[in-house]
């Protein structure tokens, strides 16, 4: 395990915890404490960081952002199975616990991250071997074969918490902006560099609500994508901030 300069007394409790867990675990599963004092380098402990790539100093995630931004820790005090995914898009399975002090105050965050690759690739050969076994009579009732003999493959349903609940393992700051523009950028399907000041506006608005400007050095980040000064995205900000 990696371990960061000292952090609180209290968030150095969960320090151990960090390097126990990534031990019974194993190599497949990351195990990260993030400090909320710096979302810029928010990792402070990490055990088998080579899932994500990440290490000490590591932004912290889209996920983590957006619940500090909205308070989500005031209605939970964790979060589970939702899916998770390395910036090159590896899936994982991710939980987190919201660490807190003795006053309640969160302070942390532990996240763990399960590459079960593995076990879905085993899943799905079963059903492609109980498919086949359904096609000749053997186990159930027939199903078509795919030309070459073999039962056509199913994709991977994704679960409920998939559905609604994700969170990509950023490495540095740059990942973690760019990454929440390109998805709202595709879903107006206009070029960051082509918006106009109504689409900037919404494409800030929404990078605001994502707690993307947590994140230090994020507007000059996004002014660069936008091909505007940083000045005039702090502008766009204090209209947003104003109206609401």
């Amino acid at each position: 395990m990696s371990a960061s300069k000292p952090v609180s007394s209290s968030l150095q409790l969960f320090v151990p915890l960090v390097d126990f867990l990534g031990k019974i675990l194993g190599p497949k599963t990351e195990v990260v404490l993030e400090n909320v004092k710096d979302f810029s380098h928010s990792v402070v402990a990490i055990a088998n960081g080579n899932l994500s790539g990440r290490a000490i100093g590591s932004p912290a995630t889209d996920l983590v952002l957006h619940i500090w931004q909205n308070r989500e820790y005031d209605r939970h005090d964790y979060l589970t199975h939702y899916a998770g995914y390395t910036i090159h898009g590896h899936p994982v399975v991710s939980s987190t616990l919201f660490v807190r002090n003795s006053r309640g105050r969160v302070i942390g965050f532990l996240c763990i991250n399960f590459d079960n690759s593995t076990f879905r690739q085993a899943s799905q050969e079963l059903r492609r071997a109980s498919s086949y076994l359904d096609a000749l009579g053997l186990t159930g009732p027939g199903a078509e074969l795919k030309d070459d003999g073999t039962p056509p493959e199913e994709p991977a349903a994704e679960t409920e918490s998939e559905q609604s609940t994700r969170e990509v393992l950023s490495v540095n700051t740059d990942e973690v902006v760019t990454h929440n523009i390109a998805e709202f950028a595709a879903e107006l399907g206009i070029p960051p560099a082509r918006m106009n000041r109504q689409e900037r506006l919404r494409l800030i608005t929404h990078l605001d609500g994502s707690g993307v400007f947590l994140v230090k050095g994020s507007v000059d980040t996004v002014a660069r994508a936008l091909g505007i000064s940083s000045p005039s995205v702090y502008r766009y900000l204090h209209t947003i901030r104003n109206a609401a």
